[in-house]
Formats: structure tokens, sequence, C-alpha cells
């Protein structure tokens, strides 16, 4: 049975369908998983390997580069706080730092594909803007951060963050070469 739209009359899109909340609900499945299996790692003292490692950020860039862009920018917005609420990490003013950063990392990520095409490196610079963003954000709210000066917080996170950084290549490289995207820049080519 169809339903007849009145002339002149337009249908909105309807942001949540059941392709698009499954989609979410795996991904951020993925986002609360790989932060939780990095936290279970044993390692000495009290060093922690989610700032060294930079789990949250796997599933949203998946999702980029899969060219599930709703998706990307639903779980940049809800992983930092389901994270929260399932692990109590990261606390509520490391959430909303987290929460700008993927932002930023999605939306530049997205942008950088659209305006370069698919490259193995645009997770870096996609980074790298994500930290832009939050510096920005913790210069105007320092106590976010805990009082600490944005650019020396962002430097020390930076050199903290050497081997996620280079994971994020490896999975940006890895998920161009497995799943190249499709036609129109968006999605890979095999789904």
């Amino acid at each position: 049975m169809t339903e007849s739209i009145p002339a002149g009359v337009r249908r909105l899109p309807r942001f949540l369908t059941a392709s698009l909340a499954r989609e979410v609900g795996i991904l951020l499945s993925l986002s609360v998983m790989f932060p939780f299996m990095i936290h279970v790692i044993p390692v000495p003292g009290d060093s922690q390997l989610g700032p060294r490692l930079l789990p949250m950020f796997y599933a949203p860039l998946l999702a980029v580069l899969w060219g599930h862009r709703r998706s990307a920018v639903t779980v940049a917005l809800l992983a930092p706080w389901l994270n929260w609420a399932l692990t109590s990490h990261p606390a509520p003013p490391g959430a909303v730092v987290m929460m700008i950063e993927l932002l930023g990392f999605v939306l530049v990520m997205r942008t950088l594909l659209a305006g370069m095409g698919a490259h193995w490196f645009l997770a870096g610079p996609a980074y790298f803007s994500g930290k832009a963003a939050a510096v920005l954000v913790t210069t105007l709210f320092p106590a976010l951060i805990g009082g600490r000066a944005a650019l020396e917080w962002a430097a020390q996170s930076v050199a903290v963050g050497v081997p996620g950084i280079s994971i994020l290549l490896l999975i940006n490289w890895l998920g161009l070469r497995l799943y190249p995207p499709g036609p129109a820049g968006g999605g890979p080519m095999a789904a």
C-alpha cells in the first residue's frame, strides 16, 4: 500500500532507518569494545594504554573510510558518553574533550576523502585537526583538562599518542587496501 503525498508537500528524509540503527549499534559496540580490550591488557605501574593506542578513534575511522558519514558523526558524539556510562572512563570533562576530538577527526577525515580522494595517510592530518579543535575548546574552558595550558596538554597527548597515530595510519591503509572506496568516493567497492 503506498501513501499519497499532496502536491507541493515534500517528504522529510528519515534520519534513523533500521539499517542506520544497526550500523550505529555495531560501531558503538566496537567503540566500547576496543578501549575495554586495551584497558584489560596488563601494563606495569599506573601507565595507561588508552592515551597511547587511541582505541576510541578506530570505529569512527572505519565508518568514515566505508563512506558512512552519519554513522561516523553519531559514533563520534555518543561513544565517549557510552564509554563513561559503562566503564566510568573517560570522566565527563574528558568525555567532552574526546567528543570534540572525535567529531573534528571525523569531519576532517570526510572532508579530506571528498577533496583529495582516498589516501593512506589521511588519518594523520584528521587526528591533528581533531586535536586542534580540542585545543580551541580547552583554551576557552581549561577546566576540561584540569586547568592546564591547552598547548602543553596537546603536545603531551600527541607525544604519548604516537603509537596510536601509527595504528590509525595502519588502519587507514588497511581499510583502503582491503575495502577500496566505491565510484563516488563513498563506501567500499566490495559493499
